[in-house]
């Protein structure tokens, strides 16, 4: 019998955290279940208390971001000496009590992965999530098309990947102890790709199991790019820190150099547009900002044994 242990992050998730324990209570392959709250200030924390007696549930006081939450759970499942850790967004839930299951056997068969994702449905079961088929068309499919995805006749092999979001992982223990937890540079977004991109460096691949479900109730949430370059400050920030800390990223101090440059030229060049000016103004002052913390992050993840992120 394998040793799981699931993680769930909450923050003010009342709305979907019923789905989400009871998909992973009722499991065939039936996990232990870590909760770690970031401060919610709904009824989240009394609900699981009442209803979840054999939850672990740590309380913190403060958001600790996504990744800096999930550590947490990553390190007390590798002290438990745990074979898989399986994360789980609080609004996401098993299709079925079989999932688990599957994730786990497809593993056992493919032991040079490091991660292994589900396919992830929107919240009504009934199209994949938005976010997760572009995902999936930028990994190895083949022929495979979306639409065979999602019919009854699924492929049974892994599809390869470079990258799946973390709404659920189910990650060997192997991999965890090699790569460590999400690096806390990373607050909220930006943590996954951070972390495939050490997992991919330290030989370990990641794939999806087409015969394992989840759904992701997040469509109503999702927030399109907009043509204004101070909205999208946020998603291009991370976007540049993912560069800059990828450690396959051998010429990362040009590339910074390149960057701080460049803002600072547009940024004076478009004096006369203040949002444009001020967008490239931020992005110059967190790429400054951020010199040394990068500094760190890549020479932890460059060590053999990267257990400091936890």
């Amino acid at each position: 019998m394998k040793n799981i242990y699931a993680i769930v992050v909450t923050y003010n998730g009342i709305e979907w955290i019923e789905r989400c324990l009871n998909s992973l209570i009722n499991s065939t392959l039936l996990p232990k279940i870590i909760v770690i709250d970031n401060g919610s200030t709904d009824a989240t924390i009394t609900f699981i208390k009442e209803n979840y007696k054999t939850v672990n549930l740590i309380e913190s006081k403060i958001n600790l971001g996504f990744g800096q939450a999930n550590s947490i759970g990553l390190k007390l499942a590798m002290k438990n000496h745990c074979d898989y850790a399986f994360l789980l967004n609080q609004d996401a839930w098993l299709e079925n009590e079989h999932t688990l299951l599957s994730l786990v056997n497809a593993f056992e068969t493919k032991p040079n992965f490091g991660i292994l994702s589900p396919l992830h449905l929107n919240g009504q079961g009934t199209a994949l999530d938005l976010y997760f088929a572009d995902y999936l068309q930028q990994s190895e499919m083949g022929n495979i098309t979306p639409a065979q995805i999602l019919n009854q006749n699924k492929p049974n092999s892994i599809i390869n990947t470079t990258f799946v979001n973390a709404a659920a992982w189910l990650i060997s223990a192997t991999c965890i102890k090699k790569i460590g937890g999400f690096d806390p540079i990373f607050f909220h977004y930006g943590e996954d790709r951070n972390y495939t991109q050490r997992t991919l460096y330290y030989g370990f691949k990641i794939g999806v199991c087409p015969q394992a479900i989840i759904l992701h109730d997040r469509e109503q949430r999702l927030v399109p790019l907009t043509a204004t370059p101070i909205l999208n400050l946020k998603t291009d920030w991370v976007n540049d820190l993912n560069l800059f800390c990828d450690i396959h990223q051998k010429n990362y101090k040009t590339l910074i150099f390149k960057r701080i440059i460049r803002h600072l030229v547009l940024m004076l060049v478009s004096i006369s547009n203040p949002q444009t000016s001020k967008y490239h103004f931020q992005m110059l002052k967190n790429t400054v900002f951020f010199l040394n913390k990068i500094e760190r992050s890549r020479k932890i993840s460059l060590k053999t044994l990267s257990m400091a992120h936890l």
